[in-house]
């Protein structure tokens, strides 16, 4: 009989086994991995996240230097010599970090600044930002939605926002949907409090966008309000690089966006922007704001230089789009399945599980550093390699990945 392939959806509940004996157990997880030398997560790296990087080797000793697609860091921006000029001088003024939350004394004139800076760019009253942007979308929605509301979902909404529904009532519609959006919004219909249709700017595995301008039309039909979690287009998508609202002209459509600032923006943490009476009742009802430590002034002050930077030097965001072409131009001349995107989040659809490790892993002895999606990050038997795209890849860097990809091809036969 052939052995089974384990999946990790394998040790999520396993019968009859508490935690500590699941854990033991996950171990086989690893050895099935380490077996084929196929893991390609259990990976260090010893430089600055950028187009180039170098890693620890799982299988030996040595140390490979690689050319990196892992990274959201869309516009090079994380190590920007004034991103982190303003991060030094914000140490200097206010130390590493405030050691409360915002509520209690964590909430720092450099706080107040960026969240001005955030709201006036997506054209709302106010913005609160958070430690990060899984904070930011889990502690919007547990705030404002609960038993008597309704979250009508995109099914490829990110994880953060899924948890945050753990406390209302969810109906999903089919990704980019019209016509189960509406029979989902009829249906709710004087039946709720409060209906929220929730959708991300870009969807971080497939790279797609939504049709967000028809989308913000049907809700605003039947009285629901629009989320959109704009982690992926935020530096990226619209002329200033504002995000999808600004790329499809409908800013005063979304009601409440929420974002990221570990992206192109280069450091960390997350905001929601909306109405000024929306984020006051956030500050005091946000559980991941009110009982977490604000984020760090130095953070502040680099994701603020971040975006001045990003808004004056569009030619970041030109690169970055002449690479996402060209790339694309080029696995789609070789074959390759790279699904819809309109983003530089580039799926190439392998679907198998185990070779989308293997293919990752033989990259990896090529001096290419990507990380396959596989489960839960998407469904099962849709595994893919993500690539994402930098301002900062040379085209040199992006021929290196194509002509290694066919390299592995050849020997893995693993077009879709």
């Amino acid at each position: 009989m052939k052995e089974k392939y384990l999946n990790i959806k394998d040790f999520a509940d396993v019968p009859g086994k508490g935690i500590q004996e699941t854990a033991d157990y996950f171990q086989a997880w690893f050895d099935q991995m380490d077996e084929y030398q196929m893991n390609a997560f259990d990976i260090t790296t010893s430089t600055a996240t950028g187009r180039e990087v170098v890693v620890t080797d799982h299988y030996g000793e040595d140390l490979i230097t690689a050319k990196s697609f892992v990274s959201s860091n869309y516009l090079g921006l994380n190590t920007h010599p004034e991103v982190k000029k303003a991060a030094s001088e914000a140490v200097e003024k206010y130390g590493m970090g405030t050691c409360t939350a915002p509520i209690i004394g964590g909430y720092i004139d450099n706080h107040k600044e960026l969240e001005q800076k955030i709201a006036r760019i997506h054209k709302k009253d106010d913005a609160l930002i958070f430690s990060s942007g899984f904070a930011a979308n889990i502690g919007i929605a547990q705030a404002i939605l609960g038993k008597e509301d309704l979250a009508i979902v995109d099914k490829f909404i990110h994880a953060s926002m899924f948890d945050g529904l753990a406390n209302t009532n969810v109906k999903f519609f089919g990704h980019n949907n019209l016509e189960y959006l509406e029979t989902n919004l009829q249906k709710a219909q004087g039946n709720y409090k409060t209906v929220a249709v929730i959708v991300d700017g870009v969807y971080s595995q497939d790279g797609d966008l939504p049709v967000l301008p028809e989308i913000c039309k049907m809700a605003k039909k039947y009285g629901a309000i629009v989320i959109m979690d704009d982690a992926h287009a935020f530096g990226v998508l619209g002329e200033n690089g504002y995000g999808a609202a600004e790329h499809f002209d409908v800013e005063e459509e979304v009601d409440i966006i929420t974002g990221t600032l570990s992206k192109a923006v280069g450091t960390i943490g997350g905001y929601v922007t909306a109405n000024k009476s929306i984020i006051r009742y956030l500050r005091y009802y946000s559980r991941s704001s009110i009982f977490s430590a604000s984020l760090p002034p130095a953070m502040v002050a680099a994701a603020s230089k971040a975006i001045d930077l990003f808004t004056a030097e569009p030619q970041l965001k030109d690169k970055l789009w002449e690479n996402t072409k060209y790339i694309k131009s080029r696995l789609a001349d070789c074959g390759y399945n790279i699904g819809e995107s309109e983003s530089p989040i580039v799926p190439i659809k392998i679907g198998d599980d185990k070779t989308a490790k293997l293919v990752a892993r033989k990259l990896l002895e090529k001096g290419v550093y990507i990380i396959p999606a596989v489960y839960p990050a998407v469904r099962l038997r849709d595994s893919r390699l993500r690539l994402n795209v930098s301002a900062t890849h040379t085209k040199a860097d992006l021929d290196h990945f194509v002509d290694s990809l066919n390299e592995v091809n050849e020997l893995l036969n693993f077009k879709k």
